[in-house]
C-alpha cells in the first residue's frame, strides 16, 4: 500500500496542489515497481541561480538563451520559429550540470520536475518508460516547467543487464522516449534537458532536430573559474559559520595544482581543509584559519583518495 508523505506546508498552494499530485502518481506507480521516492521528484521553483554557480560563462549563457523559450515563447513565433524544446548538458561529472538545469528552472520561474536515471533504471529496468511518460504528462499539464533527466546514459541500460542484451533490452525504452519528446513539442511552455558524462552513450535520435538538440558542453574549470568556485564556497562556509574561516589566499600557488580537478572535487578540498580546522579545535588546540598551506595539504590528500578509488575500481587492489 502507497503511504501518503508530508508535504511542505509554507509551499503556495498551486505549488502544493502539484506536489500532491505527483504524491498521488507515484503512489499509483510504485505497488508496480516499488518505492519511487529520491529517484523522481518535483521542485515548485529551483532557489539556485546562475551566480550560485562558479565559472561555466558558456553553458550560462546558452542555457540563459533557452530560458527566453519558457519566459518569452511569443518572440520566437514573431521570426517564424518555434521555441526550442530541449537540450543536453555533457560533460565530466561534478561539475554542476544538475545545479545548471536547476537555475535555468529558477530563472523562468519554472517547475523542475527532476527524474534520476541511473537510480531509476537501476529500480525499474525497462519500466522506466512508463514512470517518464506519466510524469512527462503530469508535467504537460501544469504549465511551465522543466523536465529533466539527470545521467541519461543510464538509458542505454547497460548498468542492468549484459551489455551484448542492453541494446535489445532498452529499445523499447529509447522509442517511447522518442516518440515522447516528439509529443510534448505542442506543448507551450515546456523544456525538456538531460545530462550525461557520456555523451557516446546517447541514441543519437535523442539529440535530433526538435528533440533534445542544444548541446551545452561543461567542461573542466580552468584559470579564472577555478578562483571563482573557490571564492563561492569560501563565501558559503563563512556565511554559515557568521565569520571570516580564510587568510587572503594564493592563488597563484593553488590554481596550478586544482586545474583537472571537478568543481565538486573543489569544493571537498575546502571542506577537508575546514575540517581539520575542526579536529585542531576539538583537541582543544587553536587552529587559526584556513592559509594556502591547507589547502593545499587537502589538495595532495584529495588526490591521494582519488588515486586509490582509481585503483580499487581497475582491479589493482582485489
Amino acid at each position: 500500500m502507497a503511504v501518503s508523505r508530508p508535504l511542505p506546508s509554507s509551499l503556495p498552494s498551486k505549488e502544493w496542489a502539484v506536489q500532491r499530485r505527483l504524491e498521488d502518481l507515484l503512489g499509483k506507480l510504485e505497488p508496480k515497481y516499488g518505492e519511487l521516492r529520491g529517484r523522481v521528484e518535483v521542485l515548485p521553483r529551483p532557489l539556485v541561480t546562475f551566480e550560485m554557480i562558479g565559472g561555466n560563462e558558456s553553458a550560462k549563457a546558452a542555457l540563459g538563451s533557452l530560458s527566453d523559450a519558457l519566459k518569452s515563447p511569443e518572440l520566437y513565433r514573431q521570426w517564424g520559429i518555434d521555441p526550442p524544446r530541449g537540450g543536453l548538458l555533457y560533460g565530466p561529472p561534478g561539475n554542476g550540470k544538475t545545479l545548471l538545469a536547476k537555475a535555468l528552472a529558477g530563472s523562468a520561474d519554472a517547475l523542475f520536475y527532476h527524474l534520476r536515471m541511473t537510480t531509476l533504471t537501476s529500480k525499474v529496468g525497462p519500466g522506466s518508460a512508463e514512470v517518464i511518460r506519466e510524469v512527462c504528462q503530469l508535467a504537460a499539464s501544469e504549465g511551465k516547467g522543466v523536465i529533466f533527466f539527470e545521467d541519461a546514459h543510464a538509458l542505454a541500460l547497460d548498468h542492468v543487464v549484459a551489455p551484448e542484451r542492453a541494446r535489445e533490452v532498452a529499445a523499447p525504452l529509447l522509442i517511447g522516449l522518442v516518440e515522447l519528446l516528439d509529443s510534448l513539442r505542442a506543448v507551450p511552455g515546456l523544456l525538456v534537458m538531460a545530462s550525461t558524462s557520456r555523451p557516446d552513450a546517447i541514441e543519437s535520435a535523442l539529440i535530433a532536430p526538435g528533440r533534445l538538440d542544444h548541446l551545452i558542453e561543461v567542461p573542466l574549470p580552468e584559470g579564472a573559474a577555478i578562483r571563482e568556485i573557490i571564492e563561492i564556497h569560501r563565501l558559503r562556509a563563512e556565511k554559515l559559520a557568521e565569520r571570516p574561516l580564510f587568510e587572503d589566499l594564493d592563488f597563484e600557488a593553488l590554481t596550478p595544482r586544482l586545474t583537472g580537478m571537478s568543481g565538486g572535487e573543489m569544493c571537498e578540498v575546502l571542506r577537508r581543509a575546514l575540517e581539520g580546522k575542526v579536529h585542531v579545535a576539538a583537541s582543544g588546540g587553536e587552529p587559526g584559519l584556513v592559509g594556502t598551506k591547507d589547502l593545499l595539504h587537502a589538495i595532495d590528500e584529495s588526490r591521494r583518495v582519488r588515486d586509490v578509488v582509481g585503483k580499487i575500481r581497475y582491479g589493482q587492489y582485489l
